[in-house]
Formats: structure tokens, C-alpha cells, sequence
């Protein structure tokens, strides 16, 4: 006979009972893993997750989003190949020129502070880049808000690290990592619906058109995500850590508190850091941004650092460079994939239309303002499907060595056999699975909160995204022209480059060992 209602409450409270029993209540000061424990898993968790969550999507929509936006600005703008290059370098060209000084300033000035900051002022960049008379004034704005959107890459995840207990915490970063897989899907779709549409209304010198209201949409998730952190605390963690003990307790409690709690009962009245205080953080000088990296690469510290720069750079060169690329792959792939032979390969097709560039060169100057619908399915599919294989991955949170070497083996098997099958379609099906070396984003993001004391969390993964930009940087225009001329030893270089990866993924400490 099944439980009554009444009974599971009874037993759900009897295990409350025990859990509240099991707390030394004649002891007041706790480590920081013991209070966050304590405080228990609820609403506010719950709360900060979706928060985070949004972050990452706003910051991925803004700086990923850009290259939907040149395309549709391409005929309002009069843009040249080379203006088009150059505005579609200015979300990369932000991130790298901001990675340090976000990383020191979340150390410093905190994790919630930066990130309301940044928000909005990118929130406030985008909403006046939709109004932009000429590709200059466009590409400065769009610099400024990817500068600033950018700190959501690491601050975001300290943030939600540092709130959350050990045993969701990994978890947690990796479904925050799913969001940035989501994200294709919004943007797209939100472009195939608003250039639809055909309007050109006169507007403060400009003609507003289809474009401009995508940008302004665009924008909308920055500006809630940055509404959406008033609502929260700063980390605890980090108060503690610059010696703000009391406000840390007063976060913790309300923490307790949200999370379905009596603030009677919360016993915790001190907290200390295993990790230890590091002296005059907060301090704004030339010693003290020497100081907070400096120990990065230097012992204890360094072995731990070249060994995630590089997974970061492997598995950046090996997806973002492709990403960046993806809508022209997929134009490249279905334009020339229904004329080609039956047998001809996935390399083939870029070939095919390499030779045929000088008949189709009239056509490129011909302005269209609409988006291909094939694009935008094939980045939907790319998107969703990404999203959800990280949110089941995210489940094996717990084993993220292995989980991190089989992907790798896995995505390197596929790139080598792209061009292999003899047949185009199985191909891109390879190229999808090549490109799940995005799933491993996460896995080295939780390293940086894992590995490392807390105030060096925000500058180690905000240089981690610097290492990982400059090398999609480089990537993207290394493959920009190798994949007409060059297909397969580039894919075979990615191949090798993730293999490499894998290897030094052995090298990872277990996660049975970090917690122990």
C-alpha cells in the first residue's frame, strides 16, 4: 500500500529533525564549506542558477550574436568584405583587450558588483548600437558592450561556485555552461522572425529597419540579467576573504533563511577560509596587480596553470574557430551539397565552391536582408542539440576526468573521419560530433574554481578566456582560408590539436582527490 501525504511529511520532517540535530550548536564558528553546508539547498540556489544562467545567455547572445547582426546590417550599411571582417572581430577584440582587468576587479571589488556594472553598461552599448549611423560607430559600440558583457565568463561562475555546496557545485557550472549552447538557437530564431519583417521608418537622421530592432532585442537579456542580480547577495566567500567576516555571516544567513530555514536557528556566528585572507586585496596599484597574478605561474600554482591554459586552448581552437565559421560551413554545405556528385565528400563541397568563386563573384555584392532559412535551421539544431547533451553530461558531474578524456577522444576519432566516409552527409554528422569539444568548457571552468584559492578564481579563468579567445582568434583566420584550399589538413590539425588534449587531460587530478 502506498504512503499517505501525512506520513511522507512526517518522515520528511523527522529527516529534517536529524539533519538540524546533526549541527554542533554549542560551536559558533565554522570553515566556509561547513557554514555554506549548512545554509542547505533551496529557492536561493535555485534562484541564482536561473540568474547565472541568464548571465551566460545574455553575454553569449551579445558577443556570438554579433556575426547575425552584420549580416543583416550588410545592406543598410554598405558594407565591404573587409568592413564585415572587421566588425565581427570587435566581440573577440573586447573580450581579449578585458579579460584582465574584469578578472582583477571581480577579485577585488566583487563578484556581484562587476557583474551588475558590466551588464548594464553593455546593456546601455548594445540598445545605442541599433541606432548607429555608419559600420564605425557600430563596430566602436559593439567593442565597449562585448568588453563589458565579457566579465560574465568567469565572474558568473565564481559567483555561483562560491554559493552553492560541493555536492551541486560542479554540476551546477556545467548546466551554466549549457546555457551558452542554448544560445544559437535564441538568436537565430530571433533573427529568422524579425527579418521577416519590412519596415523603414526615418529616425534621428538613420532609417530604422529590420536590423536595428534585432539589435535591440538582442540586447534585452543583458539588461535583465543585470536586474535579475539585484536581487542576490555578494559571494560570501569573497567578503570573507577581503576581511568583511560579518557581512559574509549576514549573506550566509540569508541564504539560510531563503532556503526555507527559521534565522533563529542558523548557528553560525564566525567563519574562516582553509585557503587563508590574502593581505591589502582590494588595493589598486601596480603591486597589486602584480601581486594577483604573479602566483599563477610560479609553484605551487604553475603546473596546475599550464595544464588547464592548455586544455583551454585546445578545446577553443578546435571549436570556437569552426563556431565563429558555422553559418558560412552551412551555407557552403547546402548550396553545394545539391549539386554536387553522389559520392563526393565533405571537403568536396569546399572545393566545389572554390572553384566556382569567379562566377559567383557578381553575386556577392548583391545586398539581401534576409537570413537563409537553411542557416538558421541548421544553427537551431546545432544549438538545441548541444544544449542538451551538455545538460545530460552535466549529470556526470562527479567524474569530470574521464568525462573530459572520453569527449576528447571521441570529438578527435570524428575529426579525423570527416572526410573520410565518402559521403558529405555522414561527414557533417562528424563535424557535429567534432564540435562537442565544447562540452568540456564547463568541466575546465569548475577546475578554476576547484584548483585554485579564492582570490586568484576570478583572475585565473578571466586569463583562462583571454588564452581562449586569442586562440579562436588566430583559429578563425587560419581556417577562414584553409578550408577551400586546405580542408582536410585542417581537420586533420584539429584532430590532432584535441587528441593532444586528451592526453593532457590524464594529467587532471580525480575528483575524489579534490574533495578529499
Amino acid at each position: 500500500m502506498a504512503p499517505s501525504k501525512n506520513s511522507y511529511n512526517i518522515n520528511k520532517r523527522h529527516i529534517n529533525n536529524i539533519e538540524m540535530n546533526s549541527v554542533d550548536h554549542s560551536k559558533t564558528e565554522y570553515s566556509y564549506e561547513e557554514a555554506l553546508e549548512i545554509t542547505g539547498h533551496g529557492r536561493y540556489n535555485y534562484g541564482l542558477l536561473i540568474t547565472c544562467f541568464v548571465l551566460i545567455i545574455a553575454m553569449g547572445i551579445d558577443i556570438f550574436g554579433l556575426g547575425i547582426i552584420v549580416t543583416a546590417a550588410t545592406c543598410d550599411l554598405d558594407l565591404t568584405l573587409s568592413q564585415i571582417g572587421i566588425l565581427s572581430s570587435m566581440s573577440f577584440a573586447g573580450i581579449i583587450v578585458m579579460s584582465y582587468p574584469w578578472g582583477y576587479l571581480s577579485d577585488t571589488r566583487g563578484r556581484k558588483l562587476v557583474l551588475m556594472w558590466a551588464m548594464g553598461g553593455s546593456f546601455i552599448s548594445s540598445v545605442i548600437s541599433s541606432l548607429s549611423p555608419t559600420w564605425q560607430v557600430l563596430a566602436a559600440l559593439r567593442f565597449i558592450s562585448s568588453a563589458l558583457s565579457s566579465a560574465a565568463e568567469s565572474a558568473t561562475y565564481a559567483l555561483i561556485g562560491e554559493c552553492c555546496g560541493t555536492r551541486v557545485r560542479a554540476k551546477y557550472m556545467l548546466l551554466i555552461t549549457s546555457a551558452l549552447m542554448i544560445t544559437p538557437a535564441l538568436y537565430y530564431i530571433t533573427a529568422f522572425l524579425i527579418m521577416k519583417l519590412d519596415f523603414s521608418i526615418p529616425l534621428l537622421g538613420i532609417t530604422y529597419r529590420p536590423w536595428r530592432l534585432l539589435t535591440l532585442i538582442m540586447a534585452l537579456p543583458l539588461g535583465l540579467s543585470a536586474l535579475l542580480l539585484w536581487f542576490y547577495s555578494e559571494s560570501p566567500k569573497f567578503l570573507a576573504n577581503v576581511g568583511r567576516n560579518e557581512e559574509a555571516v549576514q549573506v550566509l544567513k540569508r541564504i539560510y533563511v531563503a532556503n526555507g530555514h527559521d534565522g533563529d536557528k542558523f548557528a553560525v556566528k564566525q567563519i574562516y577560509l582553509e585557503d587563508g585572507n590574502k593581505e591589502e586585496v582590494g588595493v589598486f596599484s601596480l603591486q597589486s596587480l602584480w601581486t594577483q597574478i604573479a602566483p599563477l605561474f610560479k609553484p605551487p600554482l604553475l603546473w596546475k596553470t599550464a595544464l588547464l591554459y592548455y586544455l583551454t586552448f585546445v578545446t577553443y581552437i578546435a571549436n570556437n574557430s569552426f563556431a565563429i565559421i558555422l553559418p558560412t560551413i552551412f551555407n557552403i554545405f547546402f548550396t553545394s551539397y545539391a549539386t554536387s556528385a553522389a559520392d563526393a565528400s565533405f571537403c568536396d563541397l569546399f572545393h566545389l565552391t572554390n572553384t566556382t568563386a569567379a562566377d559567383d563573384q557578381p553575386e556577392v555584392s548583391v545586398c539581401k536582408n534576409t537570413i537563409e532559412d537553411n542557416t538558421i535551421w541548421a544553427g537551431c539544431a546545432h544549438g538545441m542539440s548541444f544544449f542538451v547533451l551538455n545538460a545530460i553530461i552535466s549529470q556526470c558531474a562527479g567524474r569530470r576526468k574521464p568525462l573530459t578524456i572520453i569527449i576528447l577522444v571521441i570529438a578527435a576519432a570524428a575529426g579525423a573521419g570527416i572526410n573520410n566516409t565518402g559521403d558529405a552527409l555522414s561527414g557533417l554528422v562528424l563535424f557535429y560530433i567534432f564540435l562537442t569539444t565544447a562540452m568540456v568548457f564547463g568541466v575546465i571552468s569548475s577546475y578554476f574554481v576547484d584548483l585554485y584559492p579564492t582570490s586568484y578564481r576570478g583572475m585565473i579563468a578571466c586569463l583562462g578566456m583571454m588564452v581562449a579567445r586569442l586562440s579562436a582568434f588566430a583559429g578563425t583566420n587560419i581556417l577562414s582560408g584553409a578550408m577551400t584550399d586546405h580542408c582536410s589538413v585542417a581537420l586533420y590539425s584539429g584532430a590532432g590539436i584535441v587528441l593532444s588534449g586528451a592526453v593532457a587531460a590524464l594529467f587532471l587530478p580525480s575528483d575524489s582527490k579534490i574533495h578529499s
